[in-house]
């Protein structure tokens, strides 16, 4: 890989910040009962602020969210499954003494109650009968389809060793790590629906349980009667175990800014809703709107090949972004480098990223961002290649080989080209010692 790096054009020399002073301090608060949080951009992923954000502790059900996003995939928007309770869902919580909602063995429930119990009581049960609907078999099917998602997530700091949270010394995430995960599920068929509702639930009796159950906001934060309200908050999970602690994660928004915070290992309830306050009251008197980085065009050139021969060169463009930026900071303080392989062979995939990195000094976290390079050259050097123009419609004739092949590659470039935001970010890692002790008790809720 070459790494073709280029100031945006427009941009000044960031050591001009330098000549002018920055402001003393950390970016971000700095807690000392909550061991780790982040909180990033929700549109673009960008981090914003952060502590310990890659440290691998043990979530507790905020793991939930992998679960639910996993079952809002699988079923496109379509509730109205309904699914039969197996005996490994319901019997492998004996002796845990964590929350659910009493499911019995065979009892059919379905999918839309599922994911309200799952979400609303956090049901370890709910979340059993889940895993093995969007892993098509198994509780163990559905936590390998939860590890795939994170490798496919890109994701260093995860694994899950179940689909509820309940600790355990191969179950870990990081705050950064939750916060993508629940950025991905928000983009799934009804998830945002689910994770920002706030009306009471009820599930109907089923065939094997006559009465009729309740599920109501358990968050404080999200209560409008209660001392701990928090209007800014969308959609929020939280999560305890004894050895996880107390585990928060949240969507929320103030004058069209919309971020993600995680915060893991608060030591107690308290603790936790001062920390998600002062986070959420930082975040939104820093960014308090978005600014526009313009893009570049012919911002990378990348050699095409194919059947072995050498077809030309392709010209890629950087699209523009716009980011959350501190105020102190601009656009100059933006720059963009190029992550390209030095070849593109037709039918493969076309790894090619603009890469955005915000310098924030003391202002904001210095973070990245990659963004997928477009081009709309690609057409141009398979006509140059086969030497004449595409015949006009309805006069195409039979053709094979090559141009055959090029003509395909084209609609899978474009394809690339539209792909989702991915990200990249700095930061030393941390590991936790994830050995629990001798009195593993808890409860999870």
């Amino acid at each position: 890989m070459k790494q073709l790096t280029t100031a945006l054009a427009a941009f000044a020399v960031l050591l001009v910040l330098t000549a002018f002073g920055l402001p003393a301090g950390a970016a971000g608060p700095s807690l000392g009962a909550t061991q780790a949080y982040c909180i990033i951009d929700a549109e673009t992923g960008l981090v914003l602020a952060q502590q310990n954000m890659d440290q691998e502790l043990h979530p507790a059900s905020i793991t939930k969210v992998m679960t639910l996003g996993l079952a809002c995939e699988k079923a496109q928007g379509d509730w109205t499954g309904v699914v039969t309770v197996s005996h490994e869902d319901v019997y492998s919580l004996a002796g845990t003494d964590s929350s659910h909602i009493a499911l019995l063995e065979g009892e059919q429930v379905p999918v839309k109650d599922l994911l309200y119990a799952t979400m609303m009581a956090s049901a370890n049960d709910g979340a059993n009968v889940l895993a093995e609907y969007f892993g098509g078999g198994s509780i163990a099917d559905g936590v390998q389809a939860m590890n795939h998602q994170v490798a496919e997530l890109g994701l260093a700091h995860t694994h899950f060793a179940n689909p509820h949270g309940i600790s355990d010394e191969n179950h870990y995430t990081s705050c950064y790590d939750m916060a993508q995960i629940l950025r991905w599920a928000l983009t799934q068929p009804g998830f945002e629906e689910l994770f920002t509702n706030n009306e009471m639930y009820i599930m109907q009796p089923t065939n094997l349980q006559p009465v009729t159950r309740y599920f109501s906001q358990q968050d404080s934060m999200r209560i409008g009667s209660s001392m701990f309200y928090e209007p800014t908050i969308l959609g929020s999970k939280i999560g305890y175990t004894d050895i996880a602690r107390q585990t928060y994660v949240c969507l929320a928004e103030k004058n069209g800014v919309k971020v993600i915070c995680v915060t893991m290992r608060s030591e107690s309830k308290a603790d936790r809703y001062t920390d998600v306050r002062a986070l959420l009251d930082y975040a939104f008197s820093t960014w308090t709107g978005y600014t526009d980085v313009p893009g570049m065009t012919g911002a990378a050139s990348i050699t095409v090949r194919g059947g072995g021969d050498v077809l030309g060169t392709l010209s890629l463009d950087a699209p523009g972004i716009r980011v959350p930026l501190a105020a102190g900071l601009t656009a100059e303080d933006v720059t963009l480098s190029i992550d390209l392989p030095e070849v593109y062979t037709l039918g493969g995939e076309l790894n090619g990223w603009a890469v955005y990195t915000v310098h924030g000094g003391d202002w904001q976290e210095t973070a990245s961002i990659r963004v997928p390079l477009t081009t709309t050259g690609l057409r141009n050097v398979l006509e140059t290649s086969r030497g004449a123009a595409h015949p006009a419609a309805g006069d195409v004739a039979p053709r094979s080989g090559i141009p055959m092949v090029m003509e395909a590659a084209v609609l899978a470039v474009v394809i690339v080209g539209a792909g989702a935001f991915w990200y990249s970010r700095r930061g030393a890692v941390v590991r936790l010692n994830r050995a629990q002790p001798a009195d593993s008790s808890y409860k999870q809720k």
